[in-house]
């Protein structure tokens, strides 16, 4: 069993003032095996002039594991994406002024509909960081301590949560949820104090953000546009699931988690719900594990909830054993996607269809290097977007770029 060792988040690229490039124009053809292989060959001869052009590959016709590339751009880091009703892509993020020039950040808000994008003008904030919204007159966008909110023509500031939200929902222009401050298995300080769960809610209720009390700390929050709000997360020690119906708070009864370990802990991490009123939450349980002569950590599995008919049911999936961010998105046919890191740099994923789980790696980009960073459907579709964000170990620039897959 795997062991999870407390780690932090991978530090951003940094590109200098002076670069190149071998990286290929096309993605119809790069894969993990291309990318190895441009690896060897830069090292090998001396490297071209810098990017020339638009920094920009043609979007690849071709698929990985039902995912296509639908936007790519070698300056961008995408965070952030939310999908009208209307269909209508919203992503956030920063961008630099040259591929491999310095490290300056704009801001850079995009939108489009997976054929054409643009680039929208963007608020004043200095770095968006999440985008939600409820329909294309309501959208809004977070930085770090500020908001912005778009009426379907113009952007206005709009008062702020508190601090950068880690997942944001919106169903409807009087009723946006964030989540603020969360911290995550491996994020608590080492194994060798007790492990402890907090994160805040908080509600905009059409005239301002109110501190929310569910009965759990939560870490995930979904829901469908105008319907019910569904939380999950853990109380006291243990997953648990919890559902706004518009007024208030209520726990759902859960059946009890597999026993594992003796002194086990178990969170819920994010959830899903689609149109036909399934719901799926995925986290972990785990204990502690390792000697005063080793390092004291966390050993555990990667724990799925699910909804059918009413009933709820867990499972311990063979993939990832455990991963403290994973990520869940409903796949509009019934199924789910589940995402999770497969090392430090790449992304893999497992796809719920027909009762069974297919495992793969996600397709990379042209850096070899892809990590998703959000995901989130269409409502009422089959069409799941992934901001991704593409890097490489190579010596030579550029170091990073950011895009967007869509899978359906």
């Amino acid at each position: 069993m795997r062991i999870l060792g407390v780690t932090a988040a991978l530090a951003a690229m940094v590109l200098p003032a002076a670069c190149a490039s071998t990286t290929p124009r096309d993605l119809e053809t790069w894969n993990e095996t291309d990318a190895a292989a441009a690896t060897a060959t830069a090292r090998e001869r001396p490297s071209p002039s810098c990017l020339t052009g638009l920094p920009t590959p043609e979007p690849s016709p071709v698929r990985g594991g039902g995912w296509r590339v639908a936007y790519y751009d070698y300056r961008d880091r995408i965070t952030g994406l939310a999908v009208t009703r209307e269909g209508t892509v919203w992503a956030a993020g920063t961008r630099v002024p040259e591929p491999c020039g310095p490290e300056t950040n704009a801001p850079l808000l995009l939108r489009g509909d997976g054929g054409r994008w643009r680039e929208a003008p963007a608020p004043p904030l200095s770095e968006p960081r999440a985008v939600a919204a409820s329909s294309d007159r309501d959208v809004w966008l977070f930085g770090e301590k500020t908001a912005a909110r778009w009426n379907g023509r113009r952007w206005t500031a709009a008062p702020s949560p508190g601090a950068e939200p880690k997942r944001v929902h919106a169903a409807a222009p009087g009723d946006v949820w964030a989540i603020l401050n969360a911290n995550f298995l491996d994020g608590a300080g080492g194994a060798e104090e007790p492990w402890s769960s907090w994160s805040d809610l908080r509600h905009w209720d059409g005239t301002g953000w109110r501190t929310a009390r569910p009965p759990l700390v939560v870490k995930g929050v979904d829901g469908l546009p105008g319907g019910e709000v569904w939380a999950a997360g853990s109380s006291r020690g243990r997953a648990a699931v919890a559902r706004w119906n518009g007024w208030s708070w209520s726990t759902v009864p859960l059946p009890a988690v597999p026993a594992l370990h003796r002194g086990q802990l178990s969170e819920l991490v994010d959830l899903a719900v689609d149109e036909s009123g399934g719901v799926a939450a995925v986290g972990w349980v785990a204990w502690v594990c390792g000697t005063e002569e080793e390092d004291v950590t966390y050993c555990g599995r990667t724990l799925f909830l699910r909804r059918e008919n009413g009933r709820w049911s867990y499972s311990l999936p063979g993939e990832p054993e455990l991963d403290p961010h994973l990520r869940l998105e409903a796949d509009g046919r019934g199924g789910f996607w589940l995402f999770y890191a497969k090392n430090e740099w790449s992304t893999a994923f497992g796809h719920l269809s027909g009762g069974q789980w297919t495992h793969g790696t996600f397709p990379a980009g042209p850096l070899g290097h892809t990590r998703v960073a959000a995901v989130v459907r269409g409502p009422g579709t089959a069409r799941v977007w992934a901001a991704v964000a593409d890097a490489t170990e190579r010596e030579e620039p550029p170091y990073r770029g950011g895009g967007i897959w869509l899978g359906e």
